[in-house]
């Protein structure tokens, strides 16, 4: 350990002193983080913030008297920094956790069922990442919690954003790429364009931005591969369906794809492109692990909707840790599609997208309000490519 870095301080917050426990070991395991105390309730948190100066939070969200929701809200006003969700691995805890992400956590962790090892040793390699992750974000604390309401609070703004002379730049590369693309690989035409849309930490409150501007005309069907266990995608994808022009709902093995209809790739599992003996498209929910470290995996869904779907595929990568996205990326690229990427300053964390990015794969480079109008033109060319 570098004696020089101060290691990264952090308060654990549950109502169960076994949870207590469990997540101050695995945290103090790690040398670059330091538990600086533990709260068992709601009260207690928000009185050992003032005392300790935390980096990071995690927090639990069933609590009694004070709930993990009232906490967060407390914190984001009077405190801000960088909070952790701990929640229930069931959908009524994935709802919570929705609603904590939107009101201003940066991630979440799902506690263990019947403190199953296999669960537990996942926890113990996720959590650190995610603090660290966390750590990293505190800058941006205020500009996170704005993120998804952006555009409700000022869309002459981003009108203005659009019209700028650099994103008149970005915009017009879509069809550059795609025009290019074309010219470098011939592939058959597809009947509607395939937009893959692949996002991790920081995604769901943009993606629920994102989906909201896509008109009910939208021409293209959608895949949406969001990191998240199971449980937490169904409740999702209601979330996003309540708020779309379009039908979405969590992908199911045999779904036909259409255009005008989206699809979220279901936790635990891989959603991948096929076609019928008929020609039809339809999606493959896959258990297997296919070879990639994420499961969903961006990869695994955009690499076969480019080998079903060739120029007709439109990839979009946004906000995440690591680099899931890249080889779909390559892949899409390889077969003539369009590919899109978040820029570093409006992302959460500027992995998936930098990994695309820094390997020339992105037609544009993004910011999160010129992202609706993008895809859509993106759609529109393919569109305009296959008449």
């Amino acid at each position: 350990m570098n004696l020089h870095v101060q290691p990264i301080r952090v308060l654990v917050v549950d109502d169960s002193a076994f949870m207590r426990n469990r997540l101050s070991m695995m945290l103090m395991k790690c040398q670059d983080m330091q538990v600086v105390g533990t709260a068992k309730d709601g009260h207690d948190a928000i009185g050992q913030v003032q005392r300790t100066q935390p980096d990071v939070v995690t927090l639990d969200i069933e609590m009694p008297g004070m709930n993990g929701l009232e906490v967060l809200d407390h914190l984001m006003e009077h405190f801000p920094l960088p909070i952790i969700m701990v929640s229930a691995f069931t959908e009524e805890g994935a709802a919570v956790t929705l609603q904590a992400l939107e009101r201003g956590a940066v991630d979440f962790i799902p506690k263990p069922m019947n403190n199953s090892p296999l669960e537990i040793k996942g926890m113990e390699a996720l959590l650190p990442m995610k603090v660290r992750a966390a750590h990293g974000m505190r800058h941006r604390i205020a500009r996170v919690r704005s993120i998804g309401i952006q555009k409700e609070m000022s869309e002459k703004a981003a009108i203005s954003c659009l019209n700028s002379r650099g994103s008149r730049s970005a915009l017009a590369k879509v069809e550059r790429g795609h025009q290019g693309a074309g010219e470098r690989k011939q592939t058959m035409q597809k009947e509607f364009p395939l937009v893959v849309i692949g996002a991790s930490t920081g995604g769901p409150n943009l993606l629920k931005a994102l989906i909201r501007e896509l008109p009910k005309n939208f021409p293209g069907a959608l895949l949406i591969i969001q990191h998240m266990p199971k449980f937490f995608t169904k409740v999702f994808a209601e979330n996003l369906h309540a708020v779309a022009a379009i039908p979405i709902c969590e992908a199911q093995d045999g779904d036909i794809l259409r255009p005008g209809r989206g699809f979220v790739a279901p936790g635990d599992h891989h959603l991948v492109v096929a076609r019928q003996d008929d020609g039809q498209a339809m999606l493959r929910i896959v258990a297997e692990p296919l070879g990639y470290p994420y499961r969903p995996s961006v990869d695994a869904a955009m690499a076969s909707a480019a080998e079903q779907f060739g120029r007709s595929t439109v990839g979009l990568v946004l906000t995440g840790m690591g680099n899931d996205g890249m080889v779909g990326s390559q892949k899409i690229k390889a077969h003539g599609g369009i590919v899109l990427a978040q820029n570093e300053a409006t992302s959460m964390i500027y992995g998936m997208p930098r990994a695309v990015v820094e390997l020339g794969l992105a037609d544009a480079v993004l910011s999160d309000v010129e992202l609706s109008t993008a895809l859509i033109q993106a759609v529109d060319s393919v569109c305009f490519a296959t008449r």
